[in-house]
């Protein structure tokens, strides 16, 4: 974390503490299509996937979670840009990320991302489970009525 920018410093924070986060893609039409996701960067809930972001080539890089048979899925297949919001909303402050995202096939980090409780989502188990790993390339911060941007 000693490389990372001030600002940089500040989106990890949020990430690493926000409850969810907003993913958005871009549907077959064009348009963005936005939906609230488990924030799997979050220390307190998933506090075992902290090392696997540790090893990771972008430092903000994130790790999400969806049924196989999503749209979402389809979404990322044709278009993969995408971005990331995550909001304290009683505060107004917001980091956005915004860079491509990728459907992972690795059987085995698959697993280890899996967590006890998930087969409410994915009662079909590794069958309709995926995951996916989005890479930013741009951040922006919204705080203090205020807007900072940052390339990555």
């Amino acid at each position: 974390m000693s490389n990372f920018t001030a600002k940089q410093k500040e989106c990890l924070e949020m990430m690493e503490n926000a409850l969810f986060v907003e993913l958005t893609t871009i549907d077959r039409n064009g348009f963005p299509s936005t939906r609230a996701m488990l924030n799997l960067r979050n220390k307190q809930q998933y506090p075992h996937l902290v090392e696997s972001y540790k090893t990771e080539s972008n430092p903000l890089a994130v790790y999400l979670t969806t049924n196989t048979s999503s749209e979402k899925i389809e979404e990322i297949m044709e278009n993969r840009n995408a971005c990331l919001y995550y909001c304290h909303p009683e505060t107004f402050h917001g980091i956005l990320l915004q860079g491509t995202i990728e459907h992972v096939t690795d059987k085995i980090f698959k697993q280890k991302i899996w967590q006890d409780g998930w087969e409410i989502y994915y009662p079909k188990g590794e069958e309709d489970y995926s995951v996916l790993r989005f890479v930013p390339n741009r951040l922006k911060i919204y705080s203090n009525f205020n807007v900072q941007k940052e390339k990555i």
